[in-house]
């Protein structure tokens, strides 16, 4: 019984010191630049990691748009992005019907299209 005992109050001991590591953790992670580092070095060398950590960033509002914004003022992932839109006629017809809901877009899109067929 008394070995029971111990066997209780040593796995009790460690559940609680792995509780307050992992509570640590998050506040270790904001305030550790070397561990931020190591973290994120490791995510973006996984793809499988990566491809959940971009699915949780694109999943919040807030988040989304950081995203978005970051994709956008890099130019590389920009043209990427772009590429990616012109290739899909899909896309293309989306963009366009959102493009032609504002009237100032609308009047610019058409000025291209002229353009075009003159060109033509």
């Amino acid at each position: 019984m008394r070995f029971t005992m111990v066997r209780v109050l040593a796995f009790t001991g460690a559940v609680t010191l792995l509780a307050s590591c992992a509570g640590d953790m998050a506040s270790r992670l904001r305030s550790d630049p070397a561990l931020q580092a190591t973290v994120m070095d490791a995510i973006s060398g996984s793809a499988p990691m990566a491809d959940q950590m971009v699915s949780r960033l694109m999943s919040s509002d807030s988040t989304r748009a950081l995203v978005l914004d970051r994709v956008m003022a890099d130019g590389a992932a920009a043209q990427a992005v772009m590429g990616r839109i012109a290739r899909d006629q899909t896309m293309i017809d989306g963009i366009l019907n959102l493009a032609v809901q504002d009237t100032v877009m609308k009047s610019h899109l058409l000025g291209v299209l002229q353009g075009i067929k003159m060109a033509q």
